[in-house]
């Protein structure tokens, strides 16, 4: 894994150079950016979360907090926020509960031309915002999509993994799984259309939408940790919320979505999601289901996965261990 790095000014094409180093202040026309910070009964991990967006350097920002009907204090101390900061809007959730609910409730508030998505556990570097977006015009509004990477809280390395310089990623690439853990991003707003987050898949849907909007907009990466991703009890796989039958909906979804473009460009990738299904399916006692896919797995492309998946078939389900997907479970 990596640790945190710099990023190096000279990675970016020359003739961008001179605009990156621009400051954003003096730029009248910088677009607008709505920070949709998502939060529900995590009081004092929000204060240093809404704090961190507070201390962007920027000039044209509106934050959105969507609470889902905190039982402790959160609610009200993001309504003092926002008596003191006009540029920052409290709202219930209004649609389903749950982490995608509230997300889509704040995308449904967003006036911004520019969209990011923050957790009330985590905190944003300074500087992070402008840094973005100043990336976005340099390339002269080309990038609708714009990612970083984050560092850990628990050992100092880079969450995302799959790439390590600055560079443009293709549609093909993160269909095939090139981009791996968590990273913060910046998007286009109009690029949602009508789509929102999937209400109905209880934990992981963020990349479903992350690959519709990726089909339609090239993406470009950015080697620097902007975000401090804050692992803890609530956030990793191997505990109490682990349910193999609520994770294996959204592997089924991102299986039929995009099935022909897998089939086509990485078979061995989609093979192996099936694979992955059929596992979660055995760990949730349903060995129909688990069979079903690993025939699947093995009629797309041979691989190693999918004969372990069988043998696991004739196992009792406490000899499976759980497996850790920290990416595909929400916090």
């Amino acid at each position: 894994m990596e640790a945190l790095t710099a990023f190096n000014i000279k990675d970016l094409p020359q003739k961008f150079s001179q605009k990156l180093l621009q400051e954003a202040p003096e730029n009248p026309n910088f677009p607008k950016v709505s920070v949709i910070l998502t939060t529900y009964n995590r009081e004092y991990y929000f204060t240093e979360s809404i704090e961190s967006i507070l201390e962007q350097d920027y000039p044209n920002l509106e934050i959105i907090v969507s609470d889902d009907g905190s039982s402790d204090n959160t609610f009200n101390i993001a309504c003092e926020y926002a008596q003191e900061n006009p540029q920052i809007k409290v709202i219930r959730n209004a649609r389903t509960h749950g982490s995608a609910g509230n997300r889509n409730n704040g995308l449904d508030h967003a006036s911004g031309e520019l969209v990011m998505l923050l957790d009330d556990d985590d905190l944003l570097f300074k500087e992070a915002i402008k840094q973005m977006v100043n990336l976005y015009l340099s390339f002269d509004r080309h990038y609708g999509i714009i990612i970083a990477n984050c560092t850990r809280s628990d050992d100092g390395f880079l969450s995302g993994r799959g790439l390590n310089e600055s560079r443009e990623i293709s549609f093909q690439e993160v269909l095939g799984g090139c981009l791996d853990g968590e990273f913060i991003t910046l998007f286009e707003r109009k690029l949602l259309g009508m789509r929102r987050f999937n209400e109905d898949l209880q934990r992981g849907n963020m990349g479903l939408l992350w690959l519709k909007l990726h089909k339609n907009r090239p993406c470009y990466y950015l080697h620097k940790p902007l975000k401090f991703y804050r692992i803890h009890a609530e956030s990793l796989t191997q505990n109490l919320k682990y349910k193999p039958l609520e994770m294996v909906k959204n592997y089924e979804q991102d299986i039929l979505l995009f099935y022909r473009e897998r089939l086509k460009h990485c078979p061995a990738y989609l093979a192996r999601l099936c694979a992955t299904a059929a596992f979660l399916y055995r760990q949730g006692g349903d060995r129909k289901r688990a069979f079903k896919k690993i025939l699947q797995s093995l009629s797309i492309h041979p691989n190693i996965l999918a004969i372990q998946v069988l043998f696991c078939l004739f196992l009792p389900l406490s000899w499976l261990p759980k497996l850790k997907i920290r990416q595909r479970v929400e916090k």
